[in-house]
């Protein structure tokens, strides 16, 4: 008997964010990435984006050992 289709899948989604991601960085070089990917991040709502905002200013904060 087969499992019935989820109505949410996260393999599907993943492979979905990856695609439009590799789309919208196609011929950046690493740098121009990485510009990107902090822009990104620096005007997302997202919770990861919220996450990195948070970990970006403790580092800041935070005196070097």
């Amino acid at each position: 008997m087969r499992a019935p289709r989820k109505a949410f899948d996260c393999v599907e989604m993943k492979a979905a964010i990856q695609a439009r991601l590799l789309k919208e960085t196609e011929g950046m070089t690493d740098e121009e990435e990485r510009a990107y990917t902090e822009r990104t991040l620096t005007t997302s709502d997202s919770p990861a984006a919220r996450l990195w905002r948070t970990l970006v200013a403790t580092q800041r904060t935070t005196p070097a050992r």
